[in-house]
């Protein structure tokens, strides 16, 4: 997933877990099931369980977002300049390409097929690396359960992560970096459970206002004044879903999608203010 991925506490291996869904999930395989779908708009196509059920999560995101999550942004990615793996580098921009059409995709349960509409295909990258972690997670806790005992785990792949703390055990430090100076911690939470995951628009950048994440509005990368987000939720893949959403939207129709789901965020704008739902404060210390 071209991340580092740290794993402390679950007694299981993992790696042929994300590895799985890397290769299952990457857009920068040919062969890969995603590949093969994106190349097939307009028939259907029996998929693997996995990438199902990650389709099925990416849509369920669209609609909880409104659209601002949308994963059918590829077309835009790529005329954008992201067109293969980050760290081969950018290619030619292209025309803008707005996106919005997640809402055509149709899926059939019974068969674990998809039909993608003439045109459209898939960018499940954030997505997919949430899912890995959840996926993770399932597994730690189900091998803690195996031997009888609490699970208790930190899992992060590039940032985002999911936390598991035992009765007794204190709660683990989150860093938060500062999206300008990344070598300079923002703030940190303390967390007994829970997921979290960050969105910049300052990492995997190519040029100026140049991004990997897209507004489907548009088809250009997202200018909201948002830069960064951080968002707290139940699991990684809607935290990670959320915070994108953040960055589309912007700061007033984000803290208002965060407090409708019930979760918590932190929200940077492009002048360093830094913005943060109420109830935050109850595990959020400043750093110094």
């Amino acid at each position: 997933m071209n991340t580092l991925v740290e794993i402390t506490g679950a007694e299981v291996d993992l790696e042929p877990w994300f590895r799985r869904v890397e290769a299952v999930l990457t857009r920068f395989d040919p062969t890969s099931p995603l590949s093969q779908l994106n190349r097939a708009g307009g028939s259907w196509v029996l998929v693997p369980p996995l990438l199902y059920r990650a389709v099925a999560a990416a849509l369920e995101a669209a609609r909880e977002t409104g659209g601002a999550y949308d994963p059918t942004v590829l077309e835009a990615l790529e005329a954008a300049g992201y067109s293969r793996s980050f760290e081969l580098g950018p290619q030619a921009q292209g025309l803008a390409r707005p996106a919005g059409r997640w809402f055509a995709i149709t899926l059939e349960p019974r068969l674990g097929a998809i039909q993608l509409p003439p045109g459209v295909r898939l960018d499940l990258g954030g997505i997919g690396k949430g899912l890995a972690v959840d996926g993770a997670a399932w597994r730690a806790t189900r091998e803690a359960a195996r031997q009888g005992r609490r699970p208790s785990y930190v899992i992060n792949a590039g940032g985002d992560l999911a936390v598991q703390t035992a009765a007794g055990e204190p709660p683990v430090q989150v860093d938060i970096d500062d999206p300008f100076h990344p070598d300079r911690g923002l703030a940190s939470l303390r967390l007994r459970r829970g997921a979290v995951a960050t969105s910049s628009t300052l990492g995997r950048r190519w040029g100026e206002g140049l991004h990997h994440i897209i507004d489907p509005r548009t088809g250009r990368p997202a200018d909201s004044g948002i830069i960064a987000a951080t968002v707290v939720a139940g699991r990684v893949s809607q935290a990670e879903t959320l915070a994108k959403a953040c960055i589309v939207m912007g700061d007033e129709r984000g803290m208002r999608l965060l407090k409708s789901k019930g979760c918590q965020g932190l929200l940077v704008t492009g002048d360093g203010s830094v913005l943060f739902t109420p109830g935050l404060e109850d595990y959020l210390h400043a750093a110094v």
